[in-house]
């Protein structure tokens, strides 16, 4: 467990160029599976810079050098092309047009068709006639699950007391909870 740890804390430190934590240096000082891999990782990177040109080399139509006209780039900066850029914002513009086209405006709406609409959400806001029966029934299983709750308590910790040889001695009847 401990060289699992020690050899993650040794990659983590290798990859974020700091340095090992004292506890990882002491351990793999003792553990030559430890010391192996920090020494492997610590040749990891010249060995594949080492490795990279040789291989790249080789690849046709790659050159090594900095791209052709773009010498004063810098690495990892992005440009924005202008055809997909300029396709995206005729796209975004497109449904733009076909969402305000779809939705109707308030002031679009007929006065019959407005009280249509609000004779339909009352009657699905409207609470059903049986609803305070359907409320009362909920109670009553909720008060039947707590019963049963409260006797699954008492049952557990006086089976624990038993087992555990512990003595509960009431002064009074058991509360309930």
């Amino acid at each position: 467990m401990l060289c699992h740890l020690s050899r993650w804390l040794i990659s983590r430190a290798e990859d974020g160029g700091r340095p090992l934590p004292r506890f990882v240096e002491r351990h793999a000082g003792r553990c030559p599976a430890c010391r192996d891999y920090a020494r492997f990782t610590a040749s990891l990177g010249s060995r594949l810079s080492q490795e990279a040109r040789p291989f790249l080399a080789a690849v046709p139509d790659f050159s090594l050098g900095p791209p052709v006209g773009g010498a004063g780039l810098r690495p990892g900066r992005v440009f924005l092309r202008p055809l997909p850029v300029a396709a995206s914002v005729l796209v975004v513009a497109a449904a733009a047009v076909v969402l305000f086209r779809l939705v109707p405006r308030p002031d679009s709406i007929s006065p019959q068709d407005r009280e249509k609409a609000l004779a339909a959400l009352k009657t699905v806001t409207a609470a059903p006639g049986q609803f305070e029966g359907a409320i009362e029934g909920a109670e009553s299983t909720l008060a039947g699950e707590r019963a049963i709750l409260e006797e699954s308590i008492l049952s557990a910790v006086a089976y624990l007391g038993d087992r555990l040889n512990i003595k509960v001695v009431r002064r009074e009847p058991a509360k309930r909870l």
